[in-house]
C-alpha cells in the first residue's frame, strides 16, 4: 500500500468508537514525549520507535520481553498478561506487507493498528477482533 492510498483509507480520532482505541489514540499515539526524556539517536525511524515504546510502557505499565510470542520487531507484556507488539515499517516492501497481513489475521491478535510507519498489535481477551488504519 502506498502512502496516498493509506491516507485516503485511514481514519482520524473522529471516527474512533472503541473506548480502548480512543484511549490508545489520545494518550499514546498523539502525545509527544519531551526531548529531555529520550535522547535522539539521529535516525528518525529509531527515534519514533523508541518514543512509541516509551509511551506504551508508561501508559500500560508494560515491560519489554525477550521471549517473543508474537512475530514482531518489539514486544511488551502488561501486568494483565496481555502482549503488545510493534512492527517497524510494515509497508516497506511487498514481503513485509504480506508478513503484516498474516500477523493481523492471526487468531491470537485481537486489535491491530496500522500507523503506516509502524504497526501495533494487541492480544487481550477483553477486546474484540478489530483492524484500524489511523493517521
Amino acid at each position: 500500500m502506498n502512502r496516498l492510498s493509506y491516507i485516503l483509507k485511514a481514519k482520524t480520532q473522529y471516527n474512533i468508537q472503541s473506548p480502548f482505541l480512543f484511549d490508545l489514540y489520545s494518550n499514546v499515539i498523539v502525545p509527544r514525549v519531551g526531548k529531555e526524556l529520550l535522547k535522539s539517536t539521529g535516525d528518525k525511524t529509531t527515534d519514533k520507535v523508541n518514543r512509541m515504546i516509551f509511551k506504551l510502557m508508561d501508559h500500560y505499565g508494560a515491560k519489554k520481553v525477550e521471549t517473543k510470542q508474537l512475530n514482531v520487531d518489539h514486544e511488551l507484556a502488561t501486568s494483565d498478561g496481555d502482549h503488545i507488539g510493534l512492527v517497524v515499517k510494515p509497508h516497506r516492501d511487498k514481503k513485509r506487507e504480506k508478513e503484516w497481513a498474516t500477523l493481523v489475521k492471526e487468531q491470537i491478535i485481537t486489535l491491530s493498528v496500522d500507523l503506516y510507519d509502524m504497526g501495533l498489535v494487541f492480544t487481550s481477551p477483553k477486546l474484540s477482533k478489530q483492524h484500524w488504519l489511523l493517521r
